[in-house]
């Protein structure tokens, strides 16, 4: 069996890192919105790439 070894946040760590209450994430994933995810059993976890990917799709562009 093979491991995934790349880094992801917890839901905690995410919230901190977009200045964003925990609760948003949760009404994100109960609407079916925003960033995708996995649950590992009651675990939610946001790869990293995935997040780094979020935010450079969503990234506004000033004087172009």
């Amino acid at each position: 069996m093979q491991t995934i070894k790349k880094p992801a946040l917890t839901e905690s760590q995410l919230a901190e890192r977009w200045g964003m209450s925990i609760k948003t994430l949760q009404d994100w994933r109960r609407k079916g919105t925003g960033i995708a995810y996995l649950k590992l059993g009651k675990a939610i976890r946001y790869p990293l790439d995935v997040v780094e990917a979020y935010e450079k799709a969503n990234m506004n562009e000033v004087g172009q």
